[in-house]
């Protein structure tokens, strides 16, 4: 005899995907995971979660002392190191001029971070301002970063009036920046007294002025019964007149 079992008319339910599902909560997780690393490592928590050493960020020592520098880096878990001093333009004596690793890099805790202390600013050369004007030499030491210092004057028998004669420093020595130099002005040829030549002999006469600094200027016949045929009966300038070295004196010679 056949047996016939009961059938339920209605659609048998529909199955999950259990791949799908899989696939998301995979997903949710390696986002989760990331993000907490990513916090870690902001953290500096990264090395110590897998068991090495802690991360820090190097703080920037620029412009500050060397006992700061420490405190800042020490702060961090970082050493300091100094190494050689060198001049800077813009950072004062004693303060630290750069470092390595650079400011805002990671490093492990106990890195030795380099550092150079600044000398302040280099040195200058002073420039050579012999011949110029003053504001020509002015503009020099300016180019230069100093300063032009005190005016001062003085005759020269070489350097025309009004030109500098030289510099006090003197030219090529070395100095710190904007440090004062004075100009030696040229007030021409210094002033002397001519001497008496009246009663001498052209030829002693002329000898007599250029050994002074001098030298004759015009010669012109006079009569004087004073004096001898052939020597100075007159002189101009007068003797112990103060007159530019260099200048001519006019002589007038006794032809009577």
């Amino acid at each position: 005899m056949a047996v016939f079992e009961d059938v339920d008319p209605r659609p048998a339910p529909r199955q999950g995907h259990p791949v799908l599902a899989a696939f998301f909560t995979s997903l949710f997780t390696t986002v989760a995971a990331f993000a907490a690393l990513t916090l870690a490592d902001q953290r500096g928590l990264l090395p110590f979660l897998h068991g090495g050493v802690r991360e820090a960020e190097v703080p920037s020592i620029a412009g500050v002392s060397v006992e700061q520098a420490r405190d800042l880096l020490q702060a961090r878990g970082l050493m300091l190191t100094l190494q050689a001093e060198r001049p800077d333009q813009n950072v004062p004596a004693g303060k630290i001029a750069s470092q390595v690793p650079l400011a805002g890099s990671r490093a492990a805790s106990g890195t030795s971070v380099q550092a150079f202390v600044s000398t302040g600013p280099g040195l200058v050369q002073i420039p050579s301002v012999a011949g110029t004007r003053p504001e020509e030499a002015i503009e020099l030491l300016r180019n230069r970063k100093l300063l032009a210092g005190q005016r001062r004057e003085q005759a020269s028998a070489t350097v025309a009036v009004g030109l500098v004669i030289e510099s006090d420093p003197a030219a090529g020595k070395t100095v710190g920046p904007d440090t004062a130099i004075a100009l030696i002005v040229s007030t021409g040829p210094a002033a002397a007294a001519v001497p008496r030549v009246v009663g001498l002999r052209l030829s002693r006469a002329k000898k007599a002025l250029e050994d002074a600094g001098f030298k004759v200027g015009t010669t012109k016949i006079g009569s004087s019964d004073s004096y001898d045929d052939g020597v100075v009966i007159r002189q101009e300038p007068a003797d112990k007149t103060l007159a530019p070295a260099g200048s001519a004196v006019n002589l007038t010679i006794n032809d009577d």
